[in-house]
């Protein structure tokens, strides 16, 4: 069965130096990953904030090639997913609207996908955790690599 990610298994996959680098490539080494396409769109936002442009073009390159990438198959979001993500945000607000007020969307898509789907999630997001408690879905708590 395919492991659900979220966009810490982007940032861990693209990312050479990422906490959580050693256990996502662990799970893909064992299981396929299924990466949500939208994920590869809320990680772009990072890497420009934390790194500027020039990251972003080698980025694209990333994205470019992973659909080609052994053990990784990307999934397309759908409106049954935003509908189902925003019908999943009127429902549980206390998971998916933050304490500024705003809607956490990837979170709510990425849900959509999950439930849909019913494939284990790797994350440490506590919020989508939470939500696989109360739908009884499977997670698996990404673990940080030990320091030497």
């Amino acid at each position: 069965m395919p492991i659900l990610c979220d966009t810490i298994c982007v940032w861990a996959l693209y990312f050479k130096d990422s906490a959580y680098r050693r256990h996502v490539l662990e799970l893909r080494s064992k299981h396929k990953l299924a990466i949500p396409d939208i994920c590869l769109i809320e990680a772009s936002y990072p890497i420009y904030g934390a790194k500027g442009l020039k990251e972003l073009k080698k980025y694209s390159k990333f994205v470019e090639n992973l659909p080609v990438a052994p053990g990784i198959k990307i999934l397309e979001t759908d409106l049954y997913d935003l509908a189902t993500a925003l019908t999943l945000a009127t429902k549980h607000p206390d998971i998916f609207i933050d304490r500024e007020g705003n809607l956490c969307l990837f979170n709510a898509l990425i849900a959509s996908i999950w439930l849909k789907t019913k494939n284990p999630l790797a994350t440490t997001d506590t919020q989508l955790i939470k939500l696989g408690k109360l739908k009884n879905l499977k997670t698996i708590k990404l673990k940080k690599a030990k320091l030497r």
